[in-house]
């Protein structure tokens, strides 16, 4: 009876280990910033255009779904922050002259930062 519980304890150990070297998916994909086409087109824009303020791409957690905050040129009188969910739907709009914010909760409700690009 020992050498069955300690060979279930043992199988028991093996299948619930996590495979240490498995890669993040994220929207079902390994690397946004080349798969989405959307965060790809933004890094182009960010890449193009001379800024001298600062512009980023940023993943989050916001309301239990992964978005993605892109920032061209935060120099721009009139420009505009946009909150991106996996199929590249607007979730969220900041900025612009008239101080646009369409999730005031943004600030508070986003987690799990990771910066994907920026200067």
């Amino acid at each position: 009876m020992k050498l069955q519980t300690t060979f279930f304890l043992l199988l028991l150990a093996v299948f619930s280990c996590n495979d240490r070297n498995e890669v993040s998916r994220v929207c079902e994909i390994e690397n946004p910033l080349e798969e989405l086409v959307f965060l790809k087109e933004a890094k182009n824009n960010i890449d193009r255009i001379d800024c001298a303020g600062k512009s980023s791409i940023i993943q989050y957690t916001y309301n239990s779904e992964t978005v993605f905050l892109v920032n061209i040129c935060n120099q721009i009188a009139d420009g505009q922050t946009s909150v991106y969910n996996c199929s590249g739907e607007v979730v969220c709009t900041f900025g612009g002259i008239t101080g646009l914010n369409t999730c005031p909760d943004f600030d508070t409700l986003k987690t799990d930062e990771i910066i994907l690009y920026g200067n």
